[in-house]
């Protein structure tokens, strides 16, 4: 992960996006059998039509949409969205009013991702850091087993009292907070 952030600097967009749909596509023929595969011609001398399947036979706009998800690369950002959006199904809406998604880390490997969650209390994250597995488990019924392997549980923050180019050191006011 911290080699690919390194690579991500020196590349241009298109170099990028070039390198995710190689990634997806991948991702996509490690999921699917050979036997599942589509069927493609290995020499094409003649474009003839016959009665095996073609790049030229009509297709519907959902298998256009999927290509192009993975011709882009776009499918982890996908991934996240629905995580996003299904979030209050998951743990239910009284835990999502207090507990949101902070951050999804996912490998580009479409693997063993981190879901980073902040709570507005340290009860509320408490209650949630009960509730991990179950979350996980909803997670991997939902998404599939191996897009999250692991969840962190954030609370509250605190305020910074440094302000300013000339402020003492020390911890600031003893109150506690959360």
């Amino acid at each position: 992960m911290f080699g690919l952030k390194i690579v991500d600097k020196m590349l241009n967009r298109e170099q990028e996006e070039f390198l995710k749909s190689l990634l997806s596509r991948a991702r996509l023929r490690i999921g699917t059998p050979k036997s599942q595969r589509p069927f493609q011609p290995r020499v094409q001398e003649e474009l003839r039509s016959g009665a095996a399947p073609d790049e030229r036979d009509p297709t519907s706009v959902a298998a256009l949409m999927d290509s192009l998800v993975v011709n882009k690369g776009w499918d982890l950002n996908i991934i996240v969205g629905k995580l996003q959006t299904t979030w209050p199904k998951i743990v239910g809406e009284s835990i999502a009013d207090h507990v949101q998604i902070e951050q999804v880390q996912l490998n580009p490997s479409g693997q063993s991702g981190v879901l980073i969650l902040r709570a507005d209390s340290t009860a509320w994250a408490t209650q949630v850091r009960i509730l991990v597995p179950q979350i996980m488990q909803q997670i991997s019924v939902d998404f599939g087993p191996e897009i999250i392997s692991e969840i962190q549980v954030l609370g509250p923050t605190a305020p910074s009292w440094k302000h300013g180019l000339r402020s003492v050191p020390g911890r600031g006011p003893r109150d506690t907070y959360g």
